[in-house]
């Protein structure tokens, strides 16, 4: 009895598009600029609060990246259908929710990648600054409490961003309908202002 063929599996080489390369270097400079900007502000914002402002602080930069990284997760898993009969209604909002659904996967890099990633990074230098500060209150260095610290930040993170995606494709449609909203006002005051 012959044996049996194998099967041989191809696959087809897959060029990068010069659009894809365009869309990485456009990623890197604005990661760049982002993350300096803010590592700086933050930084500047640091130096002169008391520790409980800081410990807000720190709170409130998981709270955006948690946040971000929902929207983005909204994009990529809602339909665009819903909002096609909105736009027909010309619902505010509906239009920039269409856009949103579109250029799901630039949308999803930027809020899950871009925001959420600088907010990680800020989040961990904020949490350094916190420990060297009680370590200089308490006048002494403690292992602990830095382990602590990086725990914490790991916890509410994970934590955060697994409960938001939950959230975020349950209730993708409101989510990516809201951001839409906010589009929508922001390019009418930024018209307003050149106008």
């Amino acid at each position: 009895m012959p044996k049996p063929k194998k099967a041989k599996v191809k696959f087809k080489k897959v060029k990068l598009k010069k659009q894809s390369i365009k869309t990485f270097e456009i990623i890197i400079g604005v990661t760049f600029i982002i993350a300096t900007s803010f590592s700086y502000i933050f930084e500047v914002l640091m130096a002169d609060v008391p520790l409980l402002v800081a410990f807000l602080m720190l709170v409130s930069i998981i709270i955006i990246g948690i946040i971000c990284d929902g929207i983005g997760n909204a994009v990529v898993s809602v339909d665009e259908v819903t909002f096609h009969s909105m736009a027909a209604q010309k619902v505010k909002g509906a239009k920039e929710s269409i856009k949103l659904v579109r250029n799901a996967p630039m949308v999803a890099n930027i809020f899950n990648d871009v925001i959420g990633d600088i907010a990680g990074i800020i989040s961990g230098s904020t949490g350094t600054a916190i420990v060297l500060a009680l370590e200089e209150g308490f006048g002494r260095k403690s292992i602990l409490l830095s382990i602590a610290m990086s725990g914490f930040i790991a916890a509410m993170t994970v934590g955060g961003k697994a409960l938001g995606k939950s959230y975020a494709i349950m209730y993708s449609r409101y989510i990516v309908y809201y951001v839409g909203v906010c589009l929508y006002y922001m390019k009418r005051l930024f018209s307003r202002k050149k106008n």
